[in-house]
């Protein structure tokens, strides 16, 4: 996987142990007008959350995307009400609703 040059992946580290991961993906749409970065993953240890380490994380994507070219950022954020405050922590860092997200297996 990492050695599509599409997909960049960042551990977050403290005192030399990692408490954080995000996985960011390429993708093309023209909705999107182009390039544009789909954040697949994001997971901060639960008792390192609230520390401003996935805001950290959030902060890279957004540089690697300027870097890149890229127009957006996108994620998919957990089904309610059960995920509220993962939905709350994404609007606080500038993320807007875009609608559901479905898949399909193939």
């Amino acid at each position: 996987m990492l050695a599509d040059a599409g997909v960049v992946a960042v551990i977050a580290s403290a005192d030399d142990e990692p408490v954080g991961i995000m996985v960011l993906n390429e993708c093309t749409a023209i909705y999107a007008g182009g390039k544009f970065g789909y954040i697949s993953e994001l997971y901060v240890r639960p008792e390192k959350r609230s520390k401003g380490i996935a805001p950290q994380l959030l902060e890279v994507a957004s540089r690697e995307g300027r870097a890149r070219g890229w127009k957006r950022l996108e994620l998919a954020a957990p089904r309610q009400p059960k995920w509220k405050r993962t939905l709350d922590f994404y609007l606080r860092n500038g993320f807007e609703e875009l609608g559901p997200r479905l898949f399909r297996i193939i």
